[in-house]
């Protein structure tokens, strides 16, 4: 097992094929927040609490190195919101495949948060990053978000991850619906795995595991929940729940 095959198989591992991934790339929008102000210390919990990847920037990763394992998988973000910009509300580049390939990440990272001015902007780029990984077989991440207006609307989420599919992202990063049928029907009609974002801290723990429960058996491939996890009291207990729950 070679290229794309190899760098996916960290992605999404065990019997189903399934990825747990732990978001920590946050801190260009938000800043060192508490959670994310030690980045050694929250990638060793999250992986102590069964995280197989972990998402993040360049500088995030190198800060972490020493807690990452030669099997977590690397998603290296690629385009970052710059918090204290007036033009922040939309991705900016940051990094390109090159960066990606020295730090032996086994994907690349970029959002796509329609309905923001700047959004055609990112989307070309994305597509063009696209096309340049495809010869190195570098995995690509896409994150289409839909409108804010319509963040968990069956529809928009479909469309937006679609987008992504149709320009030929290889994983598709979105919100769930929070209805099973609906979400069922999203996947069907993106054929490339999908991995479902967590989005705000909820105020319980039980919110996140049946989302996590609902979006697997809708057929995602995997969750990616950040706040919900390093805003928590115990970042490795959380994320520990979470894995059962993928189990089950």
């Amino acid at each position: 097992m070679l290229g794309k095959a190899r760098r996916m198989s960290r992605l999404f591992v065990g019997e189903k094929q399934r990825c747990l991934l732990s978001p920590l790339d946050h801190g260009g929008w938000l800043g060192p927040v508490k959670g994310l102000d030690r980045p050694q210390a929250i990638v060793e919990r999250v992986i102590e609490g069964g995280a197989n990847a972990i998402l993040a920037s360049p500088g995030f990763l190198r800060a972490a190195a020493p807690a990452l394992t030669p099997a977590t998988g690397l998603v290296l973000r690629v385009s970052l919101t710059a918090g204290l910009s007036a033009q922040g509300t939309q991705e900016t580049p940051i990094a390109q495949l090159d960066t990606a390939l020295r730090l032996d990440a086994d994907a690349v990272a970029v959002s796509v948060f329609f309905g923001r001015e700047g959004d055609l902007e990112i989307y070309r780029w994305l597509a063009e990053l696209i096309r340049t990984c495809e010869p190195f077989e570098m995995p690509v991440v896409a994150e289409m978000m839909p409108p804010g207006d319509r963040a968990f609307d069956a529809t928009a989420i479909a469309h937006a991850a679609r987008i992504g599919m149709e320009i030929g992202a290889d994983v598709i990063k979105t919100n769930y619906c929070g209805d099973v049928a609906q979400f069922a029907e999203i996947v069907a009609a993106v054929p490339v795995p999908i991995i479902v974002a967590g989005g705000p801290k909820t105020a319980g723990d039980d919110s996140t595991l049946q989302l996590v429960r609902d979006a697997l058996a809708a057929g995602a491939a995997g969750v990616a929940i950040g706040r919900r996890v390093w805003q928590s009291a115990d970042p490795a207990g959380m994320t520990r729940q979470i894995r059962a729950a993928m189990a089950e």
